[in-house]
């Protein structure tokens, strides 16, 4: 594990031949005594950040996520460039703290667009709560290295997340190519093809779980808020009295969010467009905000319909703001419930 998240060590000074020791005992699956040879090299050398960060990866390693955080982090303030935020990235991902993960991983990919690494750790950091992030996040990882195994691994993970079956069982074959020793990759193959195999209908070909429910609040948080900032823009263009010319500025916003609400839907996994019926009994909370967002759209539409023909007044335009603002607060609560530790 330490060599994907390692970093190339020149073996000529002392302390430098030290950090190769300690990588390849790491590397050996010997993690604790990488961590008793890199202690006091940190004491004797407090300010070297590849000394931090190789401590960091053992200790990772080792199952101390805690500790790894604090290495990373010294690493950070001595001004490492982007190894420490993949390592920092990694052990908050162990911690369950995956919104922290995804600031650390994207900053590691900002700092070093062209490390493949960067890119895996930002997919993983998204992980299944954002399928469609981290299956951008890992064919970039390809792009930059399509000749690493572990890319093309990453990949197939991230579109098994977004339920895009054909384009995982690719990267896994690519995968066990590069590397035909590798057994978790034999293994998600293997998995893979039996469960096509073995899938007699055209149904779902996952369960409706946990991404796709974050896939459908976030594309309704989307549709929400650009109401909702439409929505205000005309009151305060409207005011004392509204142009007629706002009602083509209202159909502009009414066709935005609509076609913000298809393209999202069209991209969604085929499993997270499921029947009315069977979305309420699933997610009643994510209706009843489609609802608070039908209601506001019918609201500008109406005071749209009625600014055309003559009428004065933005009063139809606070129902508009109200069901969206509420819109976005139930998906608020609704994603606070899927990020919630089980």
């Amino acid at each position: 594990m330490a060599d994907p998240i390692g970093e190339p060590v020149d073996r000529g000074a002392p302390i430098d031949a030290v950090l190769f020791e300690a990588a390849q005992l790491t590397a050996a699956g010997r993690p604790e005594e990488a961590i008793s040879l890199l202690r006091p090299v940190v004491v004797a050398y407090p300010d070297n950040p590849a000394a931090w960060c190789r401590l960091a990866a053992a200790l990772l390693d080792a199952g101390q996520a805690e500790q790894c955080l604090d290495a990373a982090k010294r690493a950070i303030t001595l001004g490492e460039r982007s190894w420490a935020h993949r390592l920092a990235s990694l052990a908050l991902g162990e911690l369950g703290r995956y919104d922290e993960a995804t600031v650390s991983a994207r900053e590691a990919a900002r700092r070093d667009p062209e490390d493949w690494r960067a890119h895996v750790a930002l997919a993983e950091a998204y992980g299944p709560r954002a399928p469609l992030e981290a299956l951008t996040a890992a064919r970039r990882a390809v792009e930059v290295a399509p000749d690493v195994p572990r890319a093309h691994e990453i990949l197939g993970l991230a579109a098994l997340w977004a339920d895009e079956r054909p384009l995982a069982k690719r990267a896994l074959i690519d995968a066990l190519r590069l590397d035909q020793g590798n057994r978790e990759v034999r293994a998600r193959l293997t998995t893979l093809e039996g469960v096509r195999a073995a899938r007699a209908d055209p149904g779902p070909q996952v369960p409706f779980g946990r991404a796709q429910r974050i896939a459908l609040w976030l594309l309704l948080r989307r549709c929400a808020g650009w109401l909702l900032v439409g929505g205000f823009l005309l009151l305060v263009a409207g005011g004392p009295v509204p142009s007629r010319l706002l009602v083509w500025f209202a159909l502009a916003v009414l066709l935005g969010v609509a076609g913000l609400g298809v393209h999202g839907v069209m991209g969604l996994p085929r499993t997270s467009r499921l029947r009315p019926p069977e979305l309420w009994r699933l997610m009643p909370l994510l209706c009843v905000g489609v609802g608070l967002l039908g209601f506001a759209a019918l609201a500008l539409t109406a005071w749209s319909v009625g600014l055309a023909f003559g009428a004065t007044g933005t009063g139809l335009l606070v129902p508009t703001l109200a069901g969206s603002a509420l819109a976005g607060l139930v998906c608020v609560v609704g994603l606070s419930r899927m990020h919630r530790p089980r």
